[in-house]
């Protein structure tokens, strides 16, 4: 899985959402993530958090 900027991204192979922040080229760091298997409200209001963190793209 490439990861080139920072925000959600699908992981299909694990099956959740993860939120990444990326400095640069080689500092990436998953800061978060939170499975599909959840109910819906608990993804978006995560989605939500993670949008209004501030680091957000």
């Amino acid at each position: 899985m490439k990861i080139d900027r920072t925000g959600i991204v699908e992981n299909f192979s694990e099956k959740r959402y993860e939120y990444w922040v990326v400095e640069n080229k080689e500092v990436k760091v998953m800061a978060s993530w939170i499975s599909w298997s959840l109910p819906q409200e608990q993804i978006n209001k995560w989605m939500e958090e993670m949008q209004l963190s501030g680091t957000s793209s």
